[in-house]
């Protein structure tokens, strides 16, 4: 596959997600955690998300694609 601008893009946007999981994982889904993480010793801190833009709306796909997970089961 050829490396292309839209191509490198489409990667550089899905890493910053995967390292917006990530981080709020580690937090506790606490946006604000993310923002002022002081754990320099993560290999992802370099990268972790500096503004909340995203984070709630990423937060708000992850929960409709695990809806399962999230709704009380019926029996």
């Amino acid at each position: 596959m050829k490396t292309t601008k839209n191509n490198l893009k489409k990667e550089i946007k899905k890493f910053k997600e995967i390292v917006a999981m990530k981080c709020l994982v580690c937090t506790k889904y606490q946006i604000k955690e993310i923002i002022l993480c002081e754990i320099k010793g993560c290999p992802l801190w370099e990268y972790r998300p500096r503004q909340a833009r995203g984070l709630y709306t990423l937060i708000k796909r992850l929960k409709q694609k695990n809806l399962g997970l999230y709704e009380a089961k019926n029996n």
